[in-house]
């Protein structure tokens, strides 16, 4: 059955489950619970014009299917404005990077008529590090300092003898297109890297 979201897209980097469970447990633990419809994730893209879908599952696969998974590294909490908390999700070689540029690109080379155009926050090439959100649009900035003092706990208590600082050690294994539904959203496709182990993403 042919695809045809009616709503913009959302683009993420999966991650293995023990990775990907993880967080989603600190995000569970923290995010206000009447806000929180999402699974931890991290988002490439924000809003993909819909109609472009085709293009977009097209390249995806091409682009997936050469591309072997990759190490990650959750680390380095970090409050977001005064209303949120973050960790950091890097690894050695800029994949993450790397791979945003390039979709990026194809996505600004496909433009045909204005309806194809990206967000300007889509727009942006990456001057940042990818991160996920554990905490949000909390009410009170004691919320947001006593999340960030129990997560950089959290993390130092993982640090190894000769760790300079703690961290969950991962792979990035894929990408998943969601459709955008105001609140929740609902996955259209996933895409496995090449040779990935784990080929179940759960929603965010």
């Amino acid at each position: 059955m042919a695809v045809t979201p009616r709503n913009p897209l959302v683009l993420t980097l999966t991650l293995d489950k023990s990775t990907q469970n993880f967080l989603t447990t600190l995000r569970s633990k923290y995010f206000p619970s009447h806000r929180n419809f999402l699974q931890a994730h991290v988002t490439l893209f924000h809003a993909i014009p819909p109609q472009r879908f085709p293009e977009v599952d097209e390249e995806l696969a091409r682009l997936c299917a050469s591309t072997n998974p990759w190490e990650v590294f959750v680390n380095d909490p970090r409050k977001m404005g005064n209303r949120g908390v973050m960790v950091s999700v890097r690894d050695r070689r800029q994949s993450i990077e790397w791979i945003h540029r390039r979709i990026l690109n194809f996505l600004k080379d496909g433009v045909k008529e204005p309806k194809d155009e990206l967000t300007e926050q889509d727009k942006r090439h990456w001057g940042k590090t990818a991160h996920v959100t554990i905490l949000n649009k909390a009410e009170k900035e004691e919320e947001v300092q006593l999340c960030l003092d129990e997560v950089t706990e959290l993390f130092e208590g993982m640090k190894g003898p000769d760790d300079k600082f703690g961290q969950k050690v991962g792979s990035a294994i894929g990408l998943q297109i969601w459709e955008y539904k105001g609140g929740p959203w609902d996955p259209i496709k996933q895409y496995h890297f090449k040779d990935a182990q784990e080929k179940d993403a759960e929603a965010p």
